[in-house]
């Protein structure tokens, strides 16, 4: 009997063994499933955080955008704003030089007639100048 108490005692013992390493890693493996779900919902967390940051992305290039296009139409205000200005500048600049122009011309033109009148006047002084030179040589 001793025998088989023996065998007995090495089989439950055994058993409890089997029984231990099957528990043992049966918590290891309720260890790792813990562990596998809070990886997996750490992994849906940031999956939903690149989302939302995809999404503020999207908002953000959206606004920019947006803003690059306001930017772009103000631009080609001030462009066209410049342009006119400087029409206006250039016309009013030739519409100076043509008022100086003419009034140069105009006191060039008057110069000129004065001129002659005066060439005339001192012609005709000449003409009194030998005329009385000559009754003054012939008494």
């Amino acid at each position: 009997m001793t025998s088989r108490r023996y065998a007995w005692c090495c089989g439950a013992a055994s058993v409890v063994f089997a029984a231990l390493l099957i528990a043992g890693c049966h918590r290891q493996q309720t260890g790792n499933e813990k562990q596998a779900r809070l990886l997996a919902a750490q992994n849906v967390e940031l999956k939903e955080k690149v989302a939302q940051q995809e999404a503020q992305i999207e908002t953000l290039r959206l606004e920019h955008a947006a803003k690059l296009r306001q930017q772009d139409k103000l631009l080609a205000q001030y462009k066209a704003r410049n342009e006119a200005l400087q029409k206006d500048l250039q016309k009013g600049i030739a519409e100076r030089v043509n008022d100086v122009t003419a009034a140069v011309m105009d006191d060039n033109a008057r110069l000129r007639r004065e001129i002659e009148q005066l060439k005339a006047e001192v012609e005709k002084l000449k003409d009194k100048i030998e005329v009385k030179a000559r009754a003054l040589e012939n008494p």
